[in-house]
């Protein structure tokens, strides 16, 4: 039997991770006595969107593609983010769980670990991204020399900005978001409607024709894979929508509208003058330093969701719980914003072509995992709804369904390129899932039960 105090400990242990909600619930669900307004959480998540790198995705396609190609292909790329936002963000409010949580139930209690840290590090990468463009952007205004104690200075403090509302809690993030999003979005809009003016008009660009430089289907994964991590880690924001249908418009007026309006401003760039960066469009329009203010709000309102979600997934179990949730919570965002820090100075904004499409062939077998695990198998979901909990520690499932979609869609979309790397990845890996786990279904057992059948029936 277990002393007095020993059991004390257990049941304290216990209330920690599955009563008490302490700050932004890190380790547990968000009741809906805690969750935020509907404007609140949208203003939250549109500040997220809305961030120069968007520009420089649409860039990347309205360089590769003339204008009358390039839209269609972000129309439909941003379309598709919006419908795996809105399935994920849709199982968030119903259940109150961040991604990190999520994931228990697709990849199991211990094999948890993989999706959070590869989720985390991705989001980190792109706060590199962002970073290294809003400092590039700043060092240009002030004539400084790439490298200077000046620049390096300037580095660090952007940085350390990003992270700062994270590191408190997401109000805070949507405190900075109520102002962020007027004044970016009317920026977004000014440097559109002068491109096109300088341009001579919307139909000289659109008539503008060059041959294509890529495969259609490269410049749909570009589209697409450029925000695809944001909606797989969509949980994190839309758990504090209080149902459903505030998750659906929410995120589809994220996607396929705040999203798709910059990607074309990227593309629209890129047809005038190849440029893409927002912030030397903005200064070659004569904004100047006003804009850079505008931009680099927006760069901090999805610098700082980025490192928000990062920490909720280092936070989570089944790392340990460091004195409480919210401590834990915070701790771990430090330290992933210190790890996004670092990553600014390998210049990953080098590499991001490549970076966009590689990022599809890893995150697209997570998206449809969860979707289909929750949406297609009743009886899981209502696991997930229920206070019985993740039932596996490892499903080899997952797993296996994982490592076939990255390796299908590096094989089609990055070696042969005959068709789409990331709708290829997402097929063949939500194809493996749904079988095995509809034959384990059948056989009443799960697919950790049948590769490792010692393990408990649950």
């Amino acid at each position: 039997m277990l002393r007095k105090g020993a059991f004390k400990n257990l049941k304290s242990k216990s209330m920690a991770e599955r009563g008490a909600v302490v700050g932004d619930a890190a380790r547990s669900k968000v009741p809906l006595s805690r969750r935020l307004g509907f404007w609140n959480n949208s203003f939250i998540l549109w500040g997220w969107v809305l961030v120069l790198s968007s520009f420089m995705i649409g860039g990347l396609v309205g360089q590769a593609f003339p204008l009358k190609m390039s839209m269609p292909i972000i129309f439909f790329g941003t379309l598709s983010n919006g419908i795996i936002g809105a399935l994920i963000g849709a199982i968030a409010a119903r259940t109150g769980y961040s991604s990190a949580l999520l994931y228990r139930y697709t990849f199991g209690k211990k094999g948890v670990m993989f999706p959070n840290i590869l989720m985390a590090l991705t989001s980190m990468g792109w706060f590199s991204v962002i970073l290294n463009m809003t400092r590039d952007g700043f060092v240009e205004q002030m004539g400084w020399v790439p490298g200077s104690p000046k620049w390096l200075l300037t580095t660090i403090l952007i940085g350390v900005f990003f992270i700062l509302p994270a590191v408190m809690k997401i109000r805070w993030i949507a405190y900075v978001d109520w102002f962020v999003v007027p004044g970016y979005l009317a920026i977004v809009v000014m440097i559109i409607s002068s491109t096109l003016h300088n341009a001579g008009g919307f139909g000289v660009l659109w008539n503008k024709w060059y041959d294509p430089t890529k495969p259609v289907f490269i410049g749909f994964d570009i589209a697409a894979g450029g925000w695809l991590v944001g909606v797989t880690i969509i949980s994190d924001l839309a758990r504090f929508w209080k149902n459903g249908k505030q998750a659906l418009i929410g995120i589809m007026s994220a996607y396929a509208g705040l999203v798709t309006l910059q990607y074309w401003g990227g593309a629209i760039g890129a047809t005038h003058s190849g440029e893409f960066n927002a912030f030397i469009m903005a200064s070659s329009l004569g904004l100047g330093f006003l804009a850079w203010v505008a931009l680099w709000f927006g760069a901090q309102s999805t610098a700082q969701g980025g490192t928000y979600a990062a920490g909720l997934a280092f936070s989570a179990p089944p790392l340990p719980l460091v004195r409480s949730q919210e401590f834990t919570r915070r701790l771990a965002t430090i330290g992933a914003g210190a790890v996004g820090l670092i990553g600014s100075f390998v210049g990953l904004d080098r590499f991001i072509n490549w970076l966009v499409q590689f990022i599809g062939w890893i995150v697209a077998p997570i998206a449809i995992i969860v979707i289909l695990d929750y949406w297609a198998f009743p009886s899981r979901r209502q696991r997930y709804e229920s206070v019985q909990g993740a039932k596996m520690n490892l499903n080899p499932a997952a797993f296996t369904a994982w490592l076939v979609g990255f390796a299908v869609g590096w094989y089609v979309g990055g070696y042969t390129q005959i068709f789409s790397g990331l709708v290829s990845s997402m097929v063949s890996s939500g194809l493996v899932y749904y079988v095995w786990t509809r034959i384990a279904q059948a056989k009443g057992v799960t697919p950790e039960q049948q590769v490792f059948p010692g393990t408990m029936r649950g």
